[in-house]
Formats: C-alpha cells, structure tokens, sequence
C-alpha cells in the first residue's frame, strides 16, 4: 500500500451529531430496509407511529427517564453505593497485590450509584449540540463471566460521571427470544404469516445465545465502536468466540463479529460473524492455530476515515492489523462464501477471504493486512496515533492475571512494526516479559509488581488533543466487580511511551484522583524530541563527587537547542551502574517536566561484575535463583516453600575458578505489607578444602514495613579468593524472604572474545519459538540465558555459530557446556587476520562433548578475526548458555634466521628477521657477543644484523629473537652452524 498522508489532527473531537431519539434498548430504530427485511406497511407506519411519540416525549439524546439510567435489578450483585457519587477526577488506583483486600478497589459507580458494567471495552468521543460527548461501550458482565446480557453502553459529558444506557448489543437467553418483537424488528426473524424464518433464527442463536448451560455458548468480549461517515452509522466490532461443539471450549469459535446501529446508544444489529485475514503459513508459530483466528481485538479509525481491526491469532502467537471496508462492516477483500465452513455469519452474504495465498482475489500483506508481531503471544491491543506515529499497546496472554505489557510502533499502519521505538535494541526479540525495567516497549514506569499497575489494557483515549489515557481492566475472573484502571500517557525520549500510576508517583497530589491537569507540569508538548548530548560522564570513580552539566543539547524534529536540566541525586558510594534522572525546563513547545534517562557507572580499576558469570543455586525455590543476576530489580527470588517461612536461607554463586572478591551489593524486596527482607546477611565463602568458611562480613537490616525495601553494599575485601561464595539469610518474622537483585564485584576472569566490544555473533539456527533463544544470548555472560535450535518441526542436524571481530585478537580454544539435547561432535575453523577461514590445530584428540559437562577445545594459538564452531546435532538440538572464547597472548609472527660468514678471517653472525605481521612490531636480536633492537619494524620489512664475534672459528649455536606488539611478546631461538675462517 502507498503510505497516505499524514494529516494534523483537527482540534475538535472526532464523530457525528446523531439525531434526536430516544437511545433506549426498548426503542426500535427506523431503518432503510435491506434486502430480506421487507414488512407489511401497516406494521411499518405503527412501528414509525411509536417511534415518533417516544421521540417528541424525549426532547435530549438522553431520555427524561433516562437521566439517572436505565432501570437495573437492585438484587443483581452488582456492587452499589447507597449515595450516588459526582466524581471530579478520574478515580485513584493502587496496586496491592491480587490478594489483598482491596485490590478489586475502587469500584467506579454510575449516577445511580451502581459500579460500571462496561468491561473489556472503549470510549467514543462525539459530538451532540455543540459539546463533546463520550459514550462508553463494554462487556456487562452482570450475571458475571457467563449468561451476559451483551453489551452495555453509557453516556457521558466529562468522561469521569457516566448514565447507564442500558444494552446496545443484546444477547439472547434462549432461541425463541429471537422471536419476540425486539429481535424481530432488529433481523426479520418472523415472516409475514408469523412463522419463524428457522435458518436465520439458528444463525443467530449459535452466535448470540450466552447461556452456560446451551451447546453453543456465545462469548461477548472486547466490544469497539466506529462512526462511519459515510454510512451515518455507528460499527461494533468485539471478539465473538463461543462452542463449536456441545460440552466443547468456548474459545473454540474465536471470531470477529459487527453489528450496526443509527445511534450510538443501539440497538445494535449484527450483520457478520467472520474469521480473519490470515498469512497462508498461519501455522508458523504453533501447529495448534486454526484458519483465521481472531480472538481479542481492537478498532481504529485514522484521520482519513480509512478504519482497521486489530485481532489476535495463531493461538494468541500472532497480532495482526487489517483494513476495514468503506461500510466498516468487513475487510476489504471478500468471497460470497463461508470457505472455511465453520459457521460464520453474514447479513448480506460477503465472508472475509482469509488466506493470503497468492491468488487476485486474496488479500496482500503490507496492502491489506499487516503482522504487529510475530510469535509473541500477545493479546488485549489497543491502536492510537500521535503526531504520525502509530502505536499499539498490548499485553501478554496469561489469561485473567495481568503481566508487564509492552507496544509496539509504526510510521504505517501497513508498514514495519517494532517493539518500543527503538529498532533492533537488546530487547526487540526478547519476551514481553523479560523486558527489565527502563527497557525499550516495557510501557510502565514506577510498576513495581510488573503487572501494568494490576491491569490489561483495553482501549486509549484521547481526552484532549495529544493527551491519551490508558483504559485498562482489573479482572475478577470475569465477575462484576471487576474493576477499571485508567491512567495518563506520557510521551518520553525519542517518542517513548511511558504510563505512570499518579497515586504512587505523587500521593500528596493525586491519591484522591487525577485529572487533565496532570499533564501541565510533565513536558506536554508535540514533536519528538531527544537530548543528543548530555555531557554526563560514562563512568565516575567510588566515593568520587562529580560536577554534572547544568544544560543539555535537546533535539526536536531536527532543531537543536541548549535547555536547563536538573539531575536526580547520584550515589558513588558503591559500585555498579547508577540511573540518573534528568528532568527539562520548558521551552517554547513544551512544558516544563520532560524526563528522560542516563546511567553513569560507578568503577574501581580492575574491579567487574562476577555474579552474572556464577553458578546460583538457593535453599529454596532454586528454579528462581537466576533471577537475582537478571538485571531487574523487580520482583527476583523468596524463600517461600510449602511447609511454610524459612527462618535460615541461602543463595549460592560459583565459579570456575578463584575470584578476588571487592564488595557485594544486595536489592532486598518488599512484596507485600509486612518486611519481606532479611534481618541479618552473612558472606560465607568456599576455602582452599571444599569447605563452607563463614566470613566476618556481615550486615543486619531493621525490619522496619512503614520502610522501602533496602539496598546494601557488603565489603567483602577480607574474603580469601575463593571459587565460591553464599548468602546466608535470616529473619526474625514468619514472612519470606525477598531479594531481587545481587549484584558482587571482584577481579575479571580471563578475557572473552565472545564479549568484545567489537565482537559480532551470528548462528544457522537458532529457537524463536516460546522465549527468542538467540545466538547472542551464548555471550551475554548470563548463564540464565541461552542460544537454543530446539524446534517442534524439523529438527536440524547440524548448526554453526560463527563469532566475528573488527579486530584481531589472540585464540587458543573455546568452552562452552550444553545443557539440553545431544551434541555429537564440534569443530573449529578460525579467519586469519587477512579473511580467510582456516581449520584450527587442535591440541590432542578432539573432544567428546557431553550434555551437562563442561567440553573444552584448545587449539595452537593464533591472531584471528573470527572463531566458526561447527556442531553436529543429529536429529536433535542444542541449548548452550555461555560460550567462551578465551583471550590469550599470542607474539607476532616473526620469520628469522641466523647463519655465520667470514669476514678478513674473522667470523661474522648475520641473522635477519621478517615482520609477518599486518601491524609494526618491536625486534630485539640477541647473541653472546651481543645485541640490537629496533623499536619498529613495518609490516612485511626484514632486518638484518651483522654482530663480528673476533673469533676466527666459532662452535653451533642460537640466537634469540624476540618480536612484541602491544602486551603480546614472544620470544623464539634460531640455531645456527658451527664456521672456521682459518
């Protein structure tokens, strides 16, 4: 598709004035009539009577009898206030955890005091007599998860007070409903003499019948409304799944349906019930996906009026977009058939076509539809645009539990999606749930629990122009208590976008709501924009003071200018790398508050981070131990265990071999209301016997619950080095013990030319299904993290792992373990410094390689640009955490020779050398009667020297030739004959 261009957003709400009418459920709506609907004209003219006089009686879009909302069952279990309460700002939310006592809190309450049905759903702004209008759509979940009503709507003037409208889209209870005069004026279910039409009325049920107990139980979920302009009519599209089968799941259907109305309050009527475009290889991501799944999904008009559904399919592994037709009522490429025969649904007899399989008539991707993304398990999106990017929010598919949600962008709706706004970053490929905290696509900030603050997105709002609020759910398994999470977007740093909780951001402020207002003091503005110098140092030493800039170079759609910036505190006092906050006055486009990120490390020469690199191991909960090495100071380990609180617990890190030890930092974690942290840590280390020593470093915590969870630094200078140290943690209360992050600093191993700052890595094969398992991941030193070519398909019998560098560095072997399938056998090639690759020179026999056991490869040393591992994997596959590729000393290759002459009766040594090195290199010869050195000698060029030794005969001998470049120096001895000049 040709990009269409981007045109500004008018500043008034986008929609249509609809006319005077009643917008009860109970009131039919005159229709244009479609084919099959025809009615006798006496029935029509009664019809149109009744519509009259209920329109002349109700003199606003919202009746009389209305204003207060519709009639409801006072003993339906929806929860109630007694006095009906004005809101002035949208309600404040907290995060305590799904087990706390007011998590389902605060019910939001309509003006008749009765908490919100309006699930899963989305706002539409209009507007209606020169004012903005918003009408709230969602599941009723009244009755709870099963047997719903359909869906609800409610009206509004300022989006935070709302009216119950009652049901826009009604459900049925049982087939012969369908037959009563409501229905009947919605489908035509009744003929001219009164009998049933049997087909349409079984259509019908199958796809709106949302009892429990019937053997196709309907399932309303994810309602989104569209004005179309063009039609006058207001589009519902929501995810219509249900039972294929008696007895069978009732996700089995997993739909998309529409349905249409002459107002925005409905009644609506469905007119489809479709599968969706699908890529023809819809079984990429798991061989369980069905023809053109769509389960949950979302709507989106663009300024232009072209509007699109999002949906997500292949068993949730896939999001996909596509574009609506002019009528909004089915995509843009169709077939007069139900091809798939798995009872769709369609008024007017049009059915998606669904395989983009290459025919004309199929729809193409990147013209008619698009992938967000691929394999990613995702589900819930919500699409909106800002400034002509185009963004969609979505959250993880772990059914009713919320989890850290990410977003993906795009300049196109057709065009290449990335996660965050970051191409091709450290977390691209990653799980939405391994995104650490800062990380590129994670969409909250200050979400302690990572949980999107206990929500899952819904919808986004635009409530003033630029200004977007995250509606989200907070899921009670469906029932109706659940609640509402709506909260203020942000837009950071490159476009980022970033949701903050204003309740926990600054409770002085906001803990009793939040309101337009929030934005004032947060760096509103348009464009995107960047600091492209900060002038911060990259590292600073411990203990040190460093001056930080007081401006910064901030760059808007290509204008630079110098803005004042305030920093956030900056703590030298231990190691380890040190976020910065750094917060802009205002300028002429935006307010004052923009926020954006740098880290400064914080060093000692000499000194590393060892922890990642270490084996951990714990008392309890070992599947968690990794978690304390992830980089994540969210929520990592406890010692929670099935017979209750450990009082004495332990985390363990090993290593190959001895390390010195300087200092361990330690993030404890509060995951709850009580003190979820050690009261005393003790460092124990391994000594030269194997055994557990206990050290005299130690630190004790007060367990103080009114205070965050602390972070401490231990000096661990005194510790022997050891190749293993551990934890001990205690308490004195009857709760678990949390820590999220580990962090121990000590003297670095051996160099790893897998980790090299100019080191690329690069694989035939590797696993992207479940969690991305990347090659890259085999030098991350992180032993939690591995490259896999573990697939459900076809297995591959080989795979190569190919690591190259922009500079030469000196190789004599590799390590490596696997810890999953069977490796048979590896092989080793290397690229000498002028490209060629060149099998390696194995020291001793090749190495088996056994699952579990560390398998080493030495080779002779050599300079090389690249390291190629071959492995044989026959009819299996492969899972290795670290790769390491030693760094090791290897002299520069010198040509030399030494041979004896007779000069004027006397012998003279002459010995010459050859720099075969692509770099200058230092040449010192050396004799018993002497020596010379040249500091150096170009690449290619041969030096000679003539040493007389006064003697006219002289026995065998050597020479010493020593060649050095950098740390590298190699010393080599050339023999020469015995000579008599006599």
């Amino acid at each position: 598709m040709t990009p269409r261009p981007h045109a500004p957003r008018p500043h008034t709400p986008r929609g249509h004035t609809p006319l005077e009418h009643a917008p009860l459920e109970q009131t039919p709506q005159e229709r244009t009539p479609r084919p099959g609907s025809a009615r006798p004209f006496l029935r029509r003219l009664c019809r149109t009577a009744v519509v009259a006089a209920l329109v002349a009686a109700l003199a606003t879009p919202v009746a009389a009898s209305a204003a207060a909302g519709v009639p409801t069952d006072p003993n339906d279990g929806v929860p109630r206030t007694d006095v009906p309460v004005t809101y002035d700002r949208f309600p404040a939310v907290t995060d305590p955890g799904r087990g706390a006592s007011g998590y389902f809190e605060p019910k939001w309450f309509d003006t008749d005091g009765r908490h919100i049905q309006a699930h899963g759903g989305q706002v539409v702004t209009t507007e209606e007599d020169g004012r903005t209008v918003y009408y709230w759509y969602g599941e009723d979940r009244t009755n709870g998860y099963w047997n719903s009503p359909g869906v609800g709507v409610y009206r509004s003037t300022d989006a935070k007070n709302w009216t119950n409208l009652g049901t826009a889209l009604r459900s049925v209870s049982t087939r012969d409903e369908l037959l009563t005069p409501y229905f009947d004026d919605l489908y035509d279910t009744v003929d001219e003499d009164g009998r049933p039409r049997t087909e349409k009325v079984d259509a019908l049920a199958y796809h709106l019948n949302s009892t429990q107990n019937s053997d196709h139980t309907a399932i309303f979920e994810r309602p989104k409304v569209l004005h179309n302009a063009a039609t006058d009519q207001w589009v519902m599209w929501w995810h219509a799944d249900g039972r294929i089968e008696p007895g069978g799941s009732t996700y089995a259907r997993s739909m998309a349906a529409v349905a249409v109305s002459d107002s925005p309050a409905g009644p609506f009527r469905m007119t489809g019930a479709f599968r969706m475009p699908n890529r023809a290889d819809y079984q990429a991501c798991t061989p369980y996906a069905v023809p053109g799944q769509a389960r949950d999904m979302t709507v989106f008009q663009d300024d232009d009026g072209t509007a699109y559904i999002s949906y997500s399919s292949e068993e949730n592994y896939t999001l996909y977009i596509a574009e609506l037709d002019e009528t909004y009522t089915n995509v843009t490429h169709t077939t007069d058939r139900d091809t798939l025969d798995v009872n769709q649904y369609s008024e007017d007899g049009r059915y998606p076509y669904v395989f983009a399989d290459g025919t004309p008539e199929a729809p193409v991707r990147g013209e008619d539809f698009q992938i967000v993304k691929e394999c990613g398990h995702l589900e819930a999106p919500a699409i909106f645009e800002r400034d002509g990017t185009y963004s969609v929010v979505t959250s993880g598919a772990t059914g009713w539990a919320p989890n850290p949600q990410t977003y993906y962008t795009a300049s196109d709706l057709m065009g290449t999606w990335i996660r965050g706004v970051e191409p091709g970053d450290a977390h691209e490929t990653t799980s939405y749930s391994g995104i650490p905290d800062g990380g590129d696509g994670l969409l909250s900030v200050g979400d302690v629990r990572r949980s999107t603050f206990g929500s899952q997105t819904t919808n986004v709002l635009e409530l003033e122009p630029g200004k977007f609020v995250y509606m989200g759910d907070r899921w009670n398994d469906g029932a109706s208590d659940s609640t509402y999470v709506w909260l203020p977007l942000t837009v950071g740093e490159n476009g980022r976008l970033e949701m903050h909780n204003p309740a926990t951001e600054d409770p002085e402020r906001y803990a009793d709501g939040w309101d337009a207002s929030y934005w004032d003091d947060k760096g509103f503005g348009h464009g995107t924009w960047k600091v492209v110098d900060d002038r911060l140092p990259d590292d600073v030493r411990r203990g040190s003071s460093p001056a930080l800039p007081t401006r910064v170079t901030v760059d808007v759609d290509g204008r630079q200018s110098e803005i004042p910036v305030t920093w956030s505190a900056l703590d030298t006092s231990r190691l380890g790398t040190r976020t910065l906050t750094g917060s802009l006055a205002a300028d002429a486009g935006f307010t004052a508050g923009r926020t954006f990120t740098r880290t400064v490390d914080v060093t000692e020469p000499g000194i590393v981070q060892i922890a990642p690199e270490a084996e951990v191991t714990a008392s309890h909960r070992n599947d968690l131990a990794r978690t304390v090495v992830d980089g994540s100071t969210g929520k990592g380990w406890d010692d929670w265990s099935g017979s209750g609180y450990p009082r004495d617990s332990w985390l363990s890190f090993e290593w190959d071999t001895a390390r010195a030890l300087d200092s361990v930092v330690v993030d404890t974690y509060k995951d709850g209301a009580t003190a979820t942290w050690p009261s005393r840590i003790e460092v124990q280390y391994r000594d030269a016997n194997g055994a557990w020593a206990t050290s005299s470093a130690a630190v004790t915590l007060a367990q103080d619950a009114a205070a965050p969870a602390p972070v401490l630094a231990i000096d661990v200078r005194a510790v022997p080095a050891t190749t293993a140290l551990r934890l001990r943690l205690t308490t004195q209360t009857n709760t678990w013990q949390s820590i999220a992050e580990v962090a121990i600093w000590g003297q670095g191993g051996t160099p790893n030319v897998c980790r090299a700052a100019d080191a690329e890595v690069t694989a035939s094969v590797w696993q992207t299904r479940y969690e991305t398992m990347t090659p890259d991941r085999a030098c991350d030193g992180r032993r939690g993290t591995a490259w896999s070519t573990w697939s459900d398909t076809a297995l591959k019998d080989s795979a190569t792992f190919t690591l190259t560098t922009d500079q030469p560095h000196g190789i004599g072997g590799v390590e490596f373990t696997n810890i999953e399938g069977t490796v048979t056998g590896v092989t080793a090639e290397y690229r000498t410094t002028d490209g060629r690759w060149t099998a390696v020179t194995p020291i001793g026999a090749a190495p088996s390689v056994v699952t579990g056991t560390k398998t080493v490869l030495r080779f002779a040393p050599v300079h090389a640009t690249g390291l190629r591992l071959t492995f044989a994997t026959p009819g299996s596959y492969l899972k290795i955490p670290e790769i390491v590729v030693p760094e090791v000393e290897v002299a520069p290759r010198v040509t030399a020779a030494a041979s004896p002459r007779c000069v004027a009766g006397r012998v003279t040594l002459v010995t010459t050398a050859r720099n075969d090195e692509t770099t200058p290199i230092a040449l010192t010869v050396k004799t018993a009667w002497g020596s010379r050195t040249f500091a150096a000698v170009e690449p290619g060029k041969t030096v000679s020297v003539a040493t007389t030794t006064r003697a006219a005969s002289i026995a065998a001998g050597t020479v010493d030739v020593t060649a050095s470049a950098s740390e590298a120096q190699g010393t080599q001895t050339v023999p020469f004959a015995a000579k008599s000049c006599g």
